[in-house]
């Protein structure tokens, strides 16, 4: 069984030329598929749409909020924390009570759903449907291969990134300037730095993260997988279609020691700090710097609610053992489920394509979201523009998340001991021997160790 190659790849701006030969291609059967999905969107004058309590909802809302007024159809969110959100996806579609019109997958859980049949493919309920060539692929995060188990090309659309994550680092410029610091590009000179800056009295942290574990989904694993790929470790090695776990590498120990020195510099219960407590943080001014998701940082330059308004610096993670920065994409994808009456299913494939449009992609970067295609103009974006140029820095060196079809079951392995390594709850050794033996168990149960 053939898996995703290792490092993937953001998908790179296209020329003119290219986009309109594509667009050409696809305009006969594309544009038609899409005239009638929105006219069979005004049979239905609402759509329940599933989403998280993220930092980007407001953004989200924002953009929706033209396409009530555009097509007539009321948008109904409804939020939930992130780790309750696959278990209501999930026990919606397994009850067929159709609770909602739109799901929004983050990347560990797109296999599974994929896998399982729970989502409508696109270019299923919009004939002949081609993505727009400006929207970003992230390794082909869109397309499912049912055969291979496994996202390629060929596969069928099942949605549409909707916000391009991925974390970056920030740190307080004003303080680096006046310590006489260098950003960093290395974890260890993130360490140092950090380290200086609290022996000067400046900061009471000197690096924050997230090192809480969550459930259903990712939280302290996703923060320690910019430090894991930096440093040419991974969770598995694809062996002619095998899965071999490799987590007890002695890169990976590396990594995960690097990653609990880093925790180190940061409150002394690292397990009890989520996202939000990381920017909650970075703006009362009590850290130095970080790493956590682009989306959040908008939330820095906020003048009602932060302190550091104009005082940080953003860029690329730094870099391990491999000399370069390797960042984990972080997105969220728009898709329909599957147990849907057709004329909602075409309502809810026309909102999704309709989002992923350019003018609405721009109302939702300048609203402070992450814009996933790749022409979309900065300028209009203010105080945040530093943050989307970063993650526009960030993309060529993007590595994906996890994808697997066992991204559930490898989860709920993999916060807890991530979660007590970080907060030195465990030796390293014994916490990536025992990630080593479960994650063996998990392939194998999955079909992927023959």
């Amino acid at each position: 069984m053939t898996r995703h190659p290792d490092k993937p790849h953001f998908t790179l701006p296209l020329s003119r030329r290219r986009v309109l030969q594509s667009l050409a291609a696809t305009a006969a059967v594309g544009l038609t598929g899409l005239s009638r999905t929105a006219s069979a969107a005004q049979t239905v004058d609402e759509l329940i749409v599933l989403t998280g309590t993220t930092p980007w909802l407001p953004a989200y809302q924002k953009a929706a909020a033209a396409y009530e007024k555009e097509r007539g159809v009321k948008i109904t969110f409804r939020p939930f924390p992130y780790g309750g959100m696959r278990t209501q996806m999930t026990n919606a579609i397994q009850s067929r009570n159709a609770a909602f019109d739109v799901f929004q997958l983050d990347e560990p859980w797109t296999g599974q759903f994929y896998d399982n049949g729970w989502v409508k493919p696109l270019d299923e309920i919009i004939p002949g449907y081609t993505p727009d060539p400006a929207i970003i692929t992230y390794d082909d995060l869109p397309l499912w291969n049912s055969a291979e188990r496994q996202g390629g090309p060929g596969g069928r659309v099942m949605g549409l990134p909707m916000n391009g994550n991925v974390d970056l680092l920030v740190y307080r410029k004003d303080i680096y300037e006046k310590l006489g610091l260098t950003p960093p590009r290395t974890w260890d000179e993130a360490i140092d730095n950090g380290r200086k800056a609290v022996d000067a009295g400046e900061v009471r942290y000197g690096y924050v993260t997230r090192g809480q574990p969550t459930t259903g989904g990712q939280s302290v694993s996703f923060e320690f997988m910019h430090v894991l790929f930096s440093y040419g470790a991974d969770w598995f090695a694809s062996e002619n279609g095998r899965l071999v776990p490799t987590i007890n590498s002695e890169s990976a120990q590396a990594a995960a020691e690097t990653f609990r020195r880093l925790l180190e510099l940061g409150p002394s219960r690292p397990q009890t700090v989520g996202q939000a407590d990381c920017i909650a943080l970075m703006q009362n001014g009590q850290a130095l710097q970080g790493h956590f998701v682009a989306a959040g940082m908008p939330q820095l330059e906020d003048e009602s609610r932060s302190s550091v308004v104009g005082k940080c610096g953003y860029s690329v993670v730094p870099a391990g053992s491999l000399g370069k920065p390797v960042p984990t994409s972080g997105v969220w994808s728009l898709c329909v489920p599957n147990d849907l009456a057709p004329e909602r299913q075409s309502a809810a494939a026309d909102f999704i394509v309709w989002m992923l449009g350019k003018q609405q992609q721009a109302v939702f970067a300048e609203a402070g979201g992450i814009p996933t295609r790749n022409d979309i103009d900065l300028s209009g974006t203010g105080a945040i523009a530093p943050i989307l140029e970063a993650v526009q820095e960030s993309a060529p060196h993007a590595h994906r998340a996890i994808r697997y079809v066992f991204a559930a079951q490898m989860l709920e392995a993999v916060e807890p001991v991530i979660g007590q390594i970080g907060a030195g709850e465990i030796p390293v050794d014994q916490g990536l021997n025992t990630l080593q033996d479960k994650l063996a168990e998990i392939a194998s149960a999955a079909g992927f160790s023959e």
